[in-house]
Order: structure tokens, then C-alpha cells, then sequence
């Protein structure tokens, strides 16, 4: 079991930069289609989906999982 748990957070370091481009690629589209449409209820939910986004990729880099900054 902590073999697998290592594995999968490996994998996360390997390829966090791929999966925020992702993340922000998704949203960037739901952005769109939601600014088409007349709906609030689909912005507050587009908010919520945001928030748990920002908040997953910010807990994320506090464990190192953020490239160094080139100084």
C-alpha cells in the first residue's frame, strides 16, 4: 500500500505542470460556454468548481510540487 501511495505521488511531481495546464485548459472552456449562456446557477457552479481547483493546486504546492523559481 505505501508503495502504491509513493508511486502515485511520484507520478503527481512528475506531471504537475501537465495536469495544471489541463486543469486550466478545462475551466478556460467552461469559462466560455458559460459566459454564452444566460444562466447564473452555471456560474456558481463554475465558482465552486474554480475554488476546489485553486484550493487543490495551492495545497499542492506547498508539498513541493511547484517547479523551482529561476532566480
Amino acid at each position: 500500500m505505501l508503495t502504491l501511495l509513493l508511486t502515485i505521488w511520484a507520478w503527481l511531481k512528475a506531471h504537475f505542470l501537465e495536469i495544471v495546464a489541463l486543469w486550466t485548459t478545462i475551466i478556460g472552456a467552461a469559462e466560455i460556454i458559460v459566459k454564452w449562456t444566460d444562466s447564473k446557477k452555471d456560474d456558481e457552479y463554475l465558482g465552486k468548481i474554480r475554488a476546489f481547483g485553486v484550493k487543490i493546486i495551492s495545497w499542492l504546492t506547498k508539498f513541493g510540487f511547484e517547479e523551482p523559481k529561476v532566480k
